[in-house]
């Protein structure tokens, strides 16, 4: 298990990317899934050799390993065009990453939550032209599903990882996604576990339960009262939220997500850069302290695709 920090939570900070890249390191981290402004996210990658391998070395010279690259372009969206043009993005980002010494992608369903159907039939056709070029070269990706996401609850997510049952398509768990993923139930077990045959990679930061009153204040309200703006938080102080990561650690145990080599666990804090080092600390502690080194309490995989019926 490969234990990072992602980038994203210096952008706009003004910050350089040697000093976020230092900043990562200073927190004790080995690897960074590299999350800048380069390569981007939803238009075509557009670099030079010159740069893909400037900032390989800069990763490099920090004393960092890339974990996973994240990204993300909409092979989802129901305009035949512009999935299209998605599908050929990926391509790029494929050679970027390869360029890069990067095997391993994550990203996200996007969004799309008033046709949902439409939206997963594209998503799809996209994969099955994507898939088995990354079987072909030897790549993974790692999907979630994000608040605002054409699917947003874990299991019907996970059911489009499921039925390609290949090892270039993973399944992230993202922490501070955990209440959206059941409709606010904040069900661990059941999610994890039922994910548990493709599960590779989890991001950890904190959140507030979107279901209780007043965690959150939007105005209008209506809006936040009849769900149409959603709403979490990528706290960087584990223990702060909601969230209950005695269940995650020891669910995570059971399933054997430690024990893989293949596996990610990445600390994916926002809107607090000031407090990353403190904060990536504390988190990679307690990381470690829950998930190396500690007593095998796996249980063996059930029959079936999970332990858990729909």
């Amino acid at each position: 298990m490969k234990i990072a920090f992602v980038g994203s939570a210096f952008l706009e900070t003004g910050m350089t990317y040697q000093e976020q890249y230092a900043t990562v390191a200073k927190a004790g981290y080995e690897y960074n899934p590299y999350n800048a402004d380069f390569p981007g996210f939803w238009k075509r990658p557009k670099y030079t050799i010159d740069e893909v391998k400037w900032h390989a070395k800069a990763i490099k010279d920090a004393g960092l390993k890339i974990a996973s690259l994240t990204t993300g372009f909409r092979i989802q969206v129901p305009d035949e065009f512009m999935r299209k043009y998605a599908v050929e993005c990926w391509k790029k980002m494929f050679d970027l990453g390869e360029a890069m010494g990067v095997t391993v992608f994550n990203t996200e369903l996007e969004p799309g939550r008033g046709n949902p159907e439409l939206c997963e039939a594209k998503l799809m056709t996209s994969l099955d032209e994507l898939v088995p070029i990354m079987e072909r070269r030897g790549l993974r990706m790692d999907i979630q599903a994000h608040p605002d996401d054409f699917y947003e609850h874990n299991n019907d997510a996970y059911d489009i990882i499921r039925y390609y049952n290949s090892p270039s398509l993973a399944y992230l768990y993202s922490c501070p996604h955990t209440f959206h993923y059941d409709g606010g139930k904040g069900n661990i077990e059941k999610n994890l576990k039922y994910a548990r045959k493709h599960l590779k990679h989890v991001l950890f930061a904190d959140t507030y339960d979107y279901t209780k009153l007043f965690r959150y204040n939007i105005n209008p309200s209506k809006l936040y009262a009849d769900g149409t703006v959603r709403c979490h938080a990528h706290i960087g102080k584990l223990g702060e939220g909601d969230i209950d990561f005695d269940r995650i650690f020891k669910t995570l145990r059971e399933i054997g997500f430690n024990e893989q080599d293949d596996t990610i666990a990445t600390f994916n804090p926002l809107g607090f850069p000031e407090r990353a080092i403190e904060d990536g600390i504390w988190a990679r502690e307690l990381i470690e302290k829950n998930l190396v080194g500690v007593p095998d309490i796996k249980e063996p995989e059930p029959e079936g695709y999970g332990i858990y019926a729909r």
